[in-house]
């Protein structure tokens, strides 16, 4: 095994993807829990439709988690892969976001 010192690309690259990844969670956090956000949403959406909307986010949690495993078999670590990716691009998002409004 060899080890190597990173580069000054390497170094600005892996600190720009833990800056958006960093990003990405804070703003996910942000949209799930702030009053009106998407936790608040699918609570109201579960108590309007109860018995529909059960089967409908157990057959969500099913997908997801089948999806998870098919991932996982295709590719050791493309779930972590593909969870860095979306929040990166979920910090993206949200920086535009923010200085669109500006």
């Amino acid at each position: 095994m060899q080890y190597r010192s990173k580069g000054g690309f390497e170094s600005a690259l892996s600190a720009t993807q833990y800056a958006l990844l960093s990003i990405g969670v804070a703003g996910i956090a942000w949209n799930l829990l702030k009053p009106g956000g998407w936790l608040y949403w699918l609570v109201a959406v579960i108590a309007d439709n109860r018995p529909a909307s059960f089967y409908y986010l157990a057959l969500a949690a099913t997908g997801l988690l089948a999806g998870a495993l098919w991932l996982n078999q295709a590719k050791p670590g493309a779930i972590v892969n593909f969870l860095t990716f979306a929040c990166a691009f979920a910090g993206t998002y949200f920086i535009l976001r923010l200085l669109l409004s500006l």
